[in-house]
């Protein structure tokens, strides 16, 4: 017989583990499926937002290796440089197998169940439960929580429509001297102009550097060459290790649904990630969030649960995004217009997306929008104009 579970979260990360400590707390029987060994390593920056600190639901500054209350970004080639201050971390820097291995913890404590080394086959939907085929056997649920990430089986499986935006990213771990690495201590560093359309960051952790770049356009050209430029602008090229991570981000969500045959996307398996930053933790942790209140507020009945997540997603997460994508195409679409604003509002800009980050602020928010943005490149072309024309 199928082990049987009210939900099944597939994947371990921040939107899984965090749906799963909220049902588990609720007294639902839960169950969480990791396809690796726990912990895992996983590649990512490993810098979790103010935003994401936020909504965290325990207490994880056991796996905080460095707390980053300093952000300065710089443009190249213009060699502007712009760092923003605030009392609490705006980026607290660890390493993505601790702290995800703490969420689950959680979420094992307040009572789910963990499968590891359980890899999702397939998945068929019933009119009241889905079925999830393990190499482990079949097991059981009447929802789905699809927190597989931005190459999601169950959403793949089940037949969810698509629409995302996937870009490549490149990470390097870097082993340098201590005395080299304290260079970098307390400060998220963040360079425009490192790569065409995308950037590239530095954050310090414990005994290491992480550094990467991504490229907010699908092909990305050659994130390996642009990485390794980053490096000798660090000061980095001759460190005694560097272990090289390549992986995508959803920079666009999917169409919708989110919620379709008793399963719900969260996380990268919805395309929740930051559209200026690529940043994932943070919408990853609301929407599993999310998705849990939904179980529990709709008593696992398909329809009170579809309308409460969706009503749930329009209110919150997706118009963030929608917000973000116009940034973005600004930041990554118009190099000469960026250059132009940063000379003339660059603080000012980098404050109120520093906001963004610390969570004091949305970007629905900002008095300094996109739309102001495209008001400055028209004023700025005609004053091109007209001294053209003089």
């Amino acid at each position: 017989m199928p082990l049987t579970y009210d939900v099944i979260v597939v994947g371990s990360g921040p939107a899984g583990s965090s749906a799963a400590w909220r049902l588990a707390r609720a007294g639902l029987s839960v169950a969480v499926l990791e396809k690796d060994a726990l912990p895992r390593y996983k590649t990512c920056g490993g810098g979790i937002i103010g935003r994401g600190l936020q909504v965290l639901p325990v207490d994880m500054v056991h796996v905080i290796e460095q707390a980053c209350c300093t952000a300065r970004l710089n443009v190249f080639p213009s060699e502007l440089s712009f760092t923003t201050h605030r009392a609490s971390p705006i980026v607290s820097m660890t390493m993505r197998a601790q702290f995800d291995y703490a969420l689950l913890s959680a979420a094992q404590v307040a009572g789910a169940a963990v499968h590891q080394c359980c890899a999702v086959k397939d998945v068929s939907s019933q009119r009241d439960s889905v079925t999830v085929m393990t190499h482990r056997g079949a097991m059981t649920a009447k929802f789905i929580v699809a927190a597989d990430g931005a190459l999601s089986t169950v959403a793949r499986r089940i037949g969810m429509t698509d629409g995302r935006v996937l870009i490549p990213a490149l990470e390097y771990e870097v082993t340098i001297p201590p005395e080299r690495l304290e260079r970098f201590s307390g400060v998220a560093r963040f360079d425009f102009g490192i790569l065409p359309h995308g950037y590239a960051w530095a954050f310090p952790k414990r005994q290491h550097l992480s550094i990467g770049v991504l490229s907010m356009i699908q092909r990305g050209g050659d994130l390996k060459q642009a990485i390794m430029r980053y490096a000798d602008l660090l000061g980095c090229r001759d460190a005694t290790r560097i272990e090289q991570h390549g992986f995508v981000i959803p920079v666009r969500p999917r169409n919708g649904p989110y919620i379709d045959k008793r399963v719900l996307l969260v996380g990268d398996a919805a395309g929740f990630a930051d559209p200026v930053t690529g940043e994932g933790i943070s919408f990853a942790l609301r929407s599993g969030q999310l998705a849990a209140e939904s179980l529990i507020a709709g008593d696992l009945e398909e329809e009170p649960v579809r309308q409460t997540y969706s009503h749930s997603l329009a209110e919150s997460i997706l118009p963030e995004l929608r917000a973000g994508r116009l940034l973005a195409r600004f930041l990554y679409d118009f190099p000469r217009l960026r250059s132009w604003v940063f000379a003339r509002h660059g603080q000012r800009l980098c404050e109120a997306v520093t906001d963004v980050m610390a969570g004091t602020r949305t970007y629905c928010d900002l008095t300094f929008t996109p739309k102001s943005l495209f008001k400055l490149l028209t004023l700025h072309w005609r004053r091109k104009e007209g001294n053209r024309i003089a």
